[in-house]
C-alpha cells in the first residue's frame, strides 16, 4: 500500500471511494487517489452498478409480459395470391385474357422472387412471392397498385382480381370442429356464422369452413316444358335479371311531396319469383303470360352438397360436423388471437342463437402447441444456467462464482429489452441464442474474476487496487475478444432467402448478449464485487487457497513444462506438431465431404395431413365410400387423439408448397383427414416417423383397391416452410405435352429410392368433350356463338343470376338458374348424367324454334388438364415429391443425370428445373458459406489491429481449422448429416475459438515485455491461461448439453459447438505456444522505432 496521505484540510471520507472502507492506516492506496473521475464513479463505486442491474432486471420482466410469445419466427416474408373469377370462361381464355395480363403487369414489379400461376375453368390464381428482404407492407402496396393498372385490361366480364396476403406457413393456427344433433341446414347456418364473426376479429386472415352448404333460391328448369313452349333458358334468366331491380331516383324537393323515391323491384317472397311472368302466348300483350313457376320448380333451399365433414374423438365413430380453421395475417400475435377466437366462440354459444344440440371441441391449437415449445426451451436454458453455476462454483471461490452467474440473469434480461426494442418477438431462436451466447458471455465475466481473484488473493491487494488493475488489464482483450465474437456472427444475419430471415434474430440475441455482457461485466459485476470481496481484500476474511487452485495451479505447472519439452523445444518440434496438426485437418476435410447436407433435422409435431386425390370423374359417393374405409383404417391407431373426415375437401394440415397452393381445394374427387396425435409420453415414436409408417399402409391399400389415387401425407416437422422438399419444374409450350412428361418425371422419381408422395401440381387429367361450332349452321339459323354458349351453359351448369334479398341482417340469398334432369332426382343442378339426357339440350332460334345441338356442334372427346400454370410468364408443370429416409440433394443428385438424359428425347421447348429443398439448400448454404468468408476476414482485420501484427493475427487464425477438425470429425464419427444449424454452429464457433485464443497470445506478449525467451514467454502464457480457456470452453460445452440432448432441431448447431471446442481448447493449447515460437520475432520485445 502506498504512505501517500489525504489531504488534512478536507474530510477524509472525502478522500476515499464512496462505499469503501479505510485501511487499517486510513490511507487510500496510491492507485485508487489517482484514478480519475470516470473510473472512480464507474468501477468502483456501487451506485452506477445497482442503478444498471436494477433497469435492466426491471425492463427485463416487463419486456417478458410485453413480447409476443411463438414458437418460431413469424416469418414476414411478402407473399400474395392474385384471384380472379370470370364465370363461363374455360381455362384456355382464362390463361390468355386474364392470367397474362396481370402476369405482364407484375413483370415490371421490382424485388419478385416468383411468379407462379394456374388458369382454372371460370377463375385465375397467381402467386406472387417477393425476396426476403423486401417490406412485407410496401412490396404488398406496389402489387396492388400494378393490380389495378392491370384491371383495364381485363374483359368486362371478368369480376375485379382479388388480392389476399397469406404467410409463408399457410396452415391453421386453430381448428374447431362443431357436432351434434342439429340438421344440415342448422350446422351451415351455425358455421357461416361464426365463420364471419371470426373473420372480424383483429389477426384474423382467413376462416376456412368445411362442411357448410350455403342456403340458395333454386330455379330449375324443366327441359321438356321448354321445349314445349320454344323457350330459351337466355330468355328466363334476362327475365329474373330485369325484374329483379331496385334503383334510388333520389328526392322530391317539394313542400307538399318531400319524399325520396325508389324503385323496389327485387323479389320479396318465393311465391313472388314464381309468379313471374317469362313470356307470352298469343298475340302480343293479350296473350297468355308464362310464370316462372309453370316451367320450373322454384324453392329455397341449401346449395347441392359437395362437401362433408365428420368428426371423431379418442377413436369413436365418425360423426357429421362442421370445421373451422383459422388462419392468422402474418405477424400476428397467435397466442392472443387465438384466445380471442375461443372467447367469441364460448360467448356466442351461450346465447339464444347458438342451435340446440351443437357442441364444440378444439381439435387444434397452435397456442398450446407454442407454450410447450417455448417451455421445453426454457428447460433447457435454466439446466444449462444450473450447470454454468455449477461449474463456476468448482473452478472460483464461491463469491466470485455467485457474482458470475447472477450477471447472466441480469444479462439475460436485458437482452429481453433489446428484443422487445427491436421488434421481434419471444421464440425459440431467441432462447437458442441465449443458450449459445451463454458460454461467449461467461469468458468476459470469468475473466474479471480471475483478475480480481489474482489481485486480491494472490496479489493481496486491496479491493480498490484489485478492481482498477483488472479492468487496465483485461477491458481491452476482454473487448477484443467480444468483437471478433461478434463480427463472426454478424454474417449470419445476412444470409439470403427464407432460412436467412428465419434464423436473423439468433445472431441478433447472441449479439445482443455479448455486447451487454461486456457492460454488465465492467460497470456492475466489477463494482458490485465490493460486497463480497471487500472483507476478503481488507484481511478480516482470509481463504485458504482453494482446491480448484491447487488442480489449476499443478495443471499449469505441468502445462508448461511439456510444452517446454516436447514442443517447442526446437524449432523442429514446433514444426512437426504444426505439420501434424495440418495433416489432421485435411483428414477431416475428407471425412466432412462423405456426410450428407440437409436444410432442417425434423422434429415431433402434434398435426398430420393426409389428402387422397380420386381420378377426376369420381363423384362425391364414390368418394364418400373410399373415406370412410381409409377412416376405419385411422381409427385402429392408438396414436391419434382427435381425426377430421373431409369428404370433397382436401386437409388444411396438408398445405404445402406454392405450386401444390394453386390447386383448388375442395372438388369431389378429393378426400381429406386433419388428424392430432396423443401426447408424445403415449406413443412408440415421433409424429414424422409415424406419418412414414402410416404413407406405406395406405398406399398399399389405395394400390389394391382404387386405381389412379394419388396420396400425401404431411406430418409437422417444425421447419420454417412446410413445401414438398422435392420440385421439378417442367417447362414448355404445350400442356398436353407438359402433361406426358410430367408423366414420365413422376416415373423416374417413384424409381427412386427415398421418394414418396410423388405427383404434380395439377393433378389427374379430367375428360374433355369439345364442342367446335359450325359456323355456317350457326349463321343459316340466326344464331350467334354467345347466344349458343349460354344457352349450353344453363343446360350443364347451376349459374347466378342474381340475389334474393332477405330481411334483417342475414346475407342475401343466391339466385341460381339451372336444369332439372331426370336422373338428379329434382333436387340437384347440374348437367345431364346420363346420355339419353342429352337429346334434351337443344338450342333455341330467335323465332323459338330448336335445334338439335349435333346440328350446330361437332363434340370432341379427350382428355385434358384440369388448368393451364405458368412459372414466371412462362407455360409450367411442377413434379411434387418428399423424400423418406434420404437426403434432398443426394436424391437430386442421383436424378439429376436421368433428366437430363431423359430431356435429350424431349421435342424441342422443353426444359427441367430444380426447385424446392435442394434449391433452397444451394442458396443457403451458398449464402452461409459467403457469410463464413466475410466473418473470418473481418476477425482477422480486428486481430491486426489489436494486435498490431499479421503474423500473431495468423496465430490466432489457425484456432479456427483447429475447431473444425472436431466438428468435421464428430459429424463423420457419429453419422450426423450437415445441417443448415451446424452451418450456424460453425460460423458461431470462430468467435469462441478466436475469444480463447486472443487472452493466451496477449497473455505470451505480456511475459515476453516482462523479459522471457519467446519460448519461455508461449510455454508460460498458456500456462496462465489454461484455467480461463478450460472454463470457458467447458461452460460453453456444458451449457449446450441440455439444448443438444432436448431439441433435434437445434441438435447439430450444439454438437458443431462442442466438438469444435474440444478439439480447439485442446490443440490451441499445444499449437499456438509452436505458432508463437516460430513467428514472432525478437523485436516484439521492443518498442518499434518510427523514426
Amino acid at each position: 500500500m502506498s504512505d501517500q496521505q489525504p489531504d488534512a484540510n478536507l474530510p477524509q471520507d472525502e478522500d476515499q471511494v464512496e462505499g469503501t472502507a479505510p485501511s487499517e492506516t486510513g490511507r487510500e492506496s496510491e492507485a485508487v487517489a489517482n484514478a480519475s473521475g470516470f473510473k472512480k464513479f464507474f468501477f468502483l463505486k456501487t451506485n452506477f452498478g445497482i442503478l444498471l442491474t436494477t433497469l435492466l432486471v426491471v425492463g427485463g420482466v416487463m419486456a417478458y409480459f410485453s413480447l409476443v410469445k411463438e414458437s418460431l419466427p413469424d416469418l414476414d416474408i411478402p407473399q400474395a395470391t392474385i384471384t380472379t373469377t370470370w364465370p363461363g370462361a374455360d381455362p384456355t381464355t382464362m390463361e390468355e385474357q386474364v392470367t397474362q395480363e396481370i402476369e405482364d403487369e407484375l413483370t415490371t414489379l421490382a424485388d419478385v422472387k416468383a411468379i407462379n400461376s394456374a388458369s382454372f375453368d371460370s377463375f385465375s390464381l397467381i402467386s406472387v412471392e417477393f425476396d426476403a428482404s423486401a417490406d412485407s407492407g410496401e412490396a404488398i402496396a406496389r402489387l396492388r397498385e400494378t393490380v389495378a393498372d392491370a384491371e383495364a385490361n381485363l374483359p368486362s366480364e371478368a369480376e375485379k382480381p382479388a388480392i389476399e396476403q397469406v404467410s409463408v406457413d399457410d396452415r391453421p393456427v386453430l381448428t374447431v370442429a362443431l357436432y351434434g344433433d342439429a340438421g344440415p341446414a342448422a350446422f351451415s347456418a351455425l358455421g357461416e356464422d361464426l365463420q364471419d364473426r371470426l373473420e372480424r376479429i383483429g389477426g384474423v386472415n382467413e376462416v376456412d369452413v368445411a362442411g357448410v352448404r350455403e342456403e340458395i333460391v333454386q330455379v330449375l328448369l324443366e327441359p321438356q316444358r321448354l321445349l314445349a313452349l320454344g323457350l330459351s333458358p337466355v330468355q328466363v334468366r334476362d327475365a329474373i335479371t330485369r325484374a329483379n331491380l331496385e334503383q334510388p331516383f333520389g328526392e322530391i324537393e317539394s313542400e307538399e311531396i318531400g319524399a325520396v323515391v325508389r324503385l323496389e323491384g327485387q323479389f320479396q317472397t318465393i311465391d313472388d319469383l314464381r309468379a313471374l311472368p317469362v313470356a307470352r302466348f298469343g298475340d302480343g300483350a293479350s296473350g297468355r303470360p308464362v310464370l316462372l313457376g309453370e316451367i320450373a320448380t322454384v324453392r329455397r333451399q341449401l346449395e347441392t352438397e359437395e362437401s362433408r365433414t365428420f368428426y371423431s374423438e379418442d377413436g369413436e365413430r365418425f360423426r357429421p360436423s362442421v370445421s373451422l380453421s383459422v388462419k392468422k395475417v402474418p405477424g400476428a400475435d397467435t397466442i392472443q388471437l387465438i384466445e380471442d377466437v375461443l372467447a367469441d366462440i364460448n360467448a356466442y354459444a351461450q346465447t339464444a342463437a347458438w342451435p340446440q344440440g351443437v357442441e364444440h371441441t378444439v381439435v387444434q391449437n397452435e397456442a398450446e402447441t407454442i407454450w410447450d415449445s417455448l417451455i421445453n426451451v426454457f428447460n433447457n436454458g435454466w439446466q444449462a444456467m444450473l450447470a454454468v453455476f455449477i461449474i463456476l462454483f468448482l473452478v472460483l471461490t464461491w463469491r466470485e462464482g455467485l457474482i458470475a452467474g447472477l450477471s447472466i440473469p441480469v444479462t439475460f434480461c436485458g437482452v429481453l429489452v433489446v428484443i422487445l426494442l427491436m421488434g421481434y418477438s419471444l421464440n425459440e431462436l431467441v432462447i437458442i441464442g441465449m443458450v449459445l451466447a451463454l458460454g461467449l458471455l461467461v469468458d468476459v465475466f470469468i475473466l474479471m474474476m480471475e483478475g480480481l481473484h489474482e489481485d486480491i488473493y494472490t496479489n493481496n491487494k486491496s479491493f480498490g487496487e484489485a478492481a482498477l488493475s483488472t479492468i487496465d488489464r483485461y477491458a481491452m482483450p476482454a473487448f477484443a475478444g467480444q468483437l471478433t465474437t461478434i463480427l463472426a456472427l454478424a454474417p449470419l444475419m445476412a444470409i439470403g432467402g427464407v432460412s436467412g430471415k428465419f434464423i436473423r434474430v439468433l445472431p441478433i440475441t447472441a449479439i445482443a448478449c455479448l455486447i451487454l455482457a461486456y457492460i454488465v461485466a465492467l460497470f456492475a459485476a466489477v463494482p458490485l464485487s465490493r460486497y463480497l470481496l471487500q472483507r476478503v481484500a481488507d484481511g478480516d476474511t482470509k481463504e485458504e487457497t482453494s482446491k480448484a487452485d491447487a488442480v489449476a495451479a499443478d495443471a499449469s505447472g505441468w502445462l508448461e513444462r511439456f510444452t517446454q519439452a516436447n514442443i517447442i523445444s526446437s524449432r523442429k518440434r514446433a514444426w512437426t506438431w504444426v505439420g501434424g496438426a495440418v495433416g489432421v485437418f485435411l483428414l477431416s476435410c475428407v471425412a466432412i465431404a462423405q456426410t450428407s447436407l440437409v436444410l432442417y433435422p425434423k422434429t415431433d409435431g402434434e398435426n398430420l395431413g393426409i389428402n387422397i386425390e380420386l381420378p377426376a370423374s369420381t363423384q362425391l359417393e364414390t368418394s364418400q365410400r373410399i373415406a370412410d374405409e381409409v377412416g376405419e383404417l385411422l381409427l385402429e391407431k392408438p396414436y391419434f387423439a382427435d381425426l377430421i373426415k373431409l369428404v370433397g375437401s382436401k386437409s388444411p394440415f396438408a398445405s404445402g408448397s406454392v405450386a401444390a397452393s394453386l390447386q383448388p381445394s375442395t372438388a369431389e374427387n378429393f378426400i381429406g383427414f386433419s388428424a392430432t396425435f396423443v401426447e408424445r409420453g403415449n406413443r412408440d415414436a415421433a409424429g414424422y416417423e409415424l406419418a412414414d409408417d402410416l404413407r406405406e399402409e395406405l398406399q398399399a391399400y389405395l394400390d389394391a383397391n382404387v386405381a389412379g389415387a394419388d396420396l400425401l401425407v404431411v406430418a409437422e416437422t417444425g421447419q420454417p416452410t412446410s413445401g414438398d422438399s422435392i420440385e421439378i419444374i417442367l417447362t414448355g409450350p404445350e400442356m398436353v405435352e407438359l402433361q406426358e412428361l410430367s408423366e414420365e418425371v413422376q416415373a423416374l422419381l417413384e424409381e427412386e429410392s427415398g421418394v414418396v408422395d410423388v405427383r404434380d401440381n395439377l393433378g389427374s387429367v379430367t375428360g374433355e368433350i369439345a364442342l367446335r361450332p359450325n359456323r355456317e349452321a350457326l349463321d343459316f339459323f340466326g344464331l350467334t356463338q354467345a347466344d349458343l354458349a349460354a344457352q349450353i351453359r344453363f343446360a350443364l351448369s347451376n349459374d347466378q343470376v342474381g340475389e334474393f334479398v332477405t330481411p334483417g341482417p342475414e346475407d342475401d340469398l343466391e339466385i341460381r338458374v339451372g336444369t332439372d334432369w331426370p336422373s338428379r332426382s329434382g333436387f340437384e343442378a347440374g348437367g345431364p348424367s346420363r346420355y339419353e339426357e342429352l337429346a334434351l339440350v337443344r338450342a333455341f332460334t330467335p323465332s323459338g324454334e330448336s335445334v338439335a345441338l349435333l346440328s350446330l356442334l361437332e363434340p370432341v372427346q379427350s382428355e385434358a388438364a384440369v388448368a393451364v400454370s405458368h412459372k414466371d410468364g412462362e407455360r409450367a408443370l411442377t413434379v411434387l415429391a418428399k423424400d423418406q429416409g434420404r437426403p434432398v440433394t443426394e436424391i437430386i443428385d442421383a436424378m439429376t443425370p436421368k433428366l437430363e438424359a431423359a430431356m435429350e428425347e424431349w421435342p424441342q421447348g422443353y426444359a427441367f428445373a430444380v426447385g424446392g429443398e435442394a434449391e433452397e439448400t444451394a442458396e443457403t448454404f451458398g449464402s452461409a458459406g459467403i457469410a463464413l468468408a466475410v466473418a473470418i476476414i473481418m476477425v482477422f482485420g480486428v486481430l491486426v489491429i489489436v494486435f498490431d501484427s499479421f503474423p500473431q493475427a495468423f496465430i490466432l487464425l489457425t484456432t479456427m481449422p483447429m475447431a473444425l477438425i472436431g466438428t468435421f470429425l464428430g459429424f463423420f464419427a457419429f453419422g450426423l448429416s450437415l445441417s443448415f444449424f451446424a452451418v450456424v454452429g460453425v460460423i458461431a464457433l470462430i468467435g469462441i475459438v478466436v475469444n480463447n485464443g486472443i487472452v493466451m497470445v496477449d497473455t505470451m506478449n505480456s511475459r515476453l515485455l516482462e523479459g522471457f525467451t519467446i519460448a519461455d514467454a508461449a510455454a508460460r502464457g498458456a500456462a496462465d491461461r489454461l484455467r480461463p480457456i478450460l472454463t470457458t470452453s467447458v461452460t460453453t460445452i456444458v451449457g449446450l448439453v441440455p439444448l443438444a440432448i432436448g431439441s433435434p432441431m437445434y441438435r447439430p448447431l450444439c454438437f458443431a459447438i462442442m466438438f469444435g471446442l474440444v478439439s480447439s481448447t485442446i490443440l490451441s493449447l499445444f499449437i499456438i505456444p509452436a505458432l508463437y515460437t516460430l513467428l514472432t520475432r525478437k523485436s516484439r520485445a521492443q518498442a518499434e522505432a518510427l523514426d
